[in-house]
């Protein structure tokens, strides 16, 4: 969350900044509204305290008139309490400031696209098919037998389908386990933990709750990581820390208006590889840089078309302070799908997490976070099937997953 402190020192800058992500501002001058009680509060409290030391140890005072200060005493705090709830309530649904080199845009329009692949693998069929069909016609996906199983959005990988999305993610954490520490984190996480980076309260609707616990299914690797740093404090010269983690990923996604409803493109389960970086604020956009590479390699490597999206102020997302989209082209759909968000937070999701580091002054200070997709597997192995498909309806397997598949064709 934002800095509630800034609020009281200059309000229309915070509100400037937070207009960028097309946010209702109206909320900040609530936020400050709670807090100015909250102060002239905490001041008669502080009054009435040291008013009932010196009553305390006046034996001339009625035992009545100490009582009704107690009860006095008792009351503002629980008023301090409450209001404090609130502006804890506020700040959680504010969005985080975002970043002064981030693109300023109300929508996706708006954004600006800075790279864009000049080789890459180019499809070899005539009329390239959507990647539902092909891997129906080969059997490696089964739609169909997913959705009796499960309902609708959620695939059934088959054969090589499902060997080729298993090599996906060995090949990514084969490909990073020198720089990221691999962690195995569970797959259910408390509200506490959801609310740590910024999933919740605001986004609750597009979560999955276990109804008879304080269990979310986690909709990334993201949120489990960065609980695992919780209220920790890094020694100085410890930072940058880097982690990664394969799980399953779990979303509420439906597609919008009917677009998007057939295929892999927007499906509850998926597996997923997440890089996760924690670093001190100096460090940001030179760390950022190096995890956009990094989240970029395996798509070159698997020689995808693919182009990054530097996102606009209002297309970001609320924890974003800044954000690159992977996007990949899908010959057989002929549209670009995002497969990986690449952003830092600054220190929104530190605040939350109570994640920090000391300088070397030896101050205690916020740590920054930040995260990327090395792989996330559906949209992938989708384009994937959809470029390297061949006019014999055959499916060519990527030269760096060969090794991992043992073979070299899908037919």
């Amino acid at each position: 969350m934002i800095d509630y402190k800034l609020i009281l020192s200059d309000k229309e800058s915070v509100k400037y900044e937070l207009s960028k992500k097309n946010f209702d501002t109206f909320i900040i001058d609530d936020i400050e509204r709670e807090l100015l009680g909250i102060k002239f509060l905490k001041t008669e409290l502080n009054e009435l305290n040291h008013k009932r030391n010196a009553v305390n140890r006046d034996e001339s005072v009625p035992a009545d008139e100490k009582r009704e200060l107690r009860n006095r005493i008792s009351i503002l705090g629980k008023q301090i309490g409450e209001a404090e709830s609130r502006v804890n309530e506020m700040l959680l649904i504010t969005p985080n400031f975002p970043d002064r080199k981030a693109p300023v845009g109300k929508n996706e329009t708006e954004n600006i696209v800075v790279t864009e692949a000049t080789e890459y693998h180019q499809c070899e069929a005539v009329r390239p098919q959507p990647h539902w069909e092909l891997g129906e016609a080969l059997g490696i996906l089964d739609s169909g037998l997913a959705s009796s199983m499960s309902g609708s959005k959620f695939g059934l990988f088959k054969g090589k389908g499902a060997k080729l999305l298993r090599a996906l993610v060995s090949y990514c954490m084969t490909l990073f386990e020198e720089k990221y520490f691999e962690m195995l984190p569970p797959h259910m996480v408390t509200t506490k933990t959801l609310t740590y980076t910024g999933h919740l309260p605001k986004f609750a609707s597009e979560q999955y709750k276990c109804s008879e616990d304080d269990l979310w299914l986690i909709p990334t690797a993201e949120v489990p990581l960065t609980a695992a740093f919780a209220e920790k404090c890094f020694p100085p010269g410890t930072l940058p820390n880097y982690c990664m983690g394969y799980t399953l990923a779990f979303r509420r996604e439906a597609g919008s208006d009917g677009k998007d409803t057939r295929g892999l493109q927007r499906i509850h389960e998926f597996h997923k590889v997440e890089l996760l970086k924690i670093v001190e604020p100096p460090m940001v956009d030179a760390e950022l840089d190096d995890l956009l590479v990094d989240c970029l390699r395996i798509i070159k490597d698997l020689e995808l078309r693919y182009r990054v999206v530097d996102l606009c102020t209002g297309d970001m997302g609320d924890k974003y302070a800044r954000c690159f989209d992977i996007e990949v082209y899908s010959p057989g759909i002929r549209k670009w799908v995002e497969v990986s968000s690449v952003g830092h937070f600054s220190d929104y999701q530190a605040r939350r997490a109570g994640i920090r580091y000391v300088d070397k002054n030896g101050r205690k200070k916020l740590a920054y976070t930040m995260n990327g997709s090395g792989i996330a597997t559906p949209r992938v192995w989708a384009a994937i099937i959809e470029t390297y498909q061949q006019p014999d309806g055959s499916v060519k397997v990527p030269e760096a997953l060969a090794p991992f598949m043992g073979c070299n064709t899908i037919n």
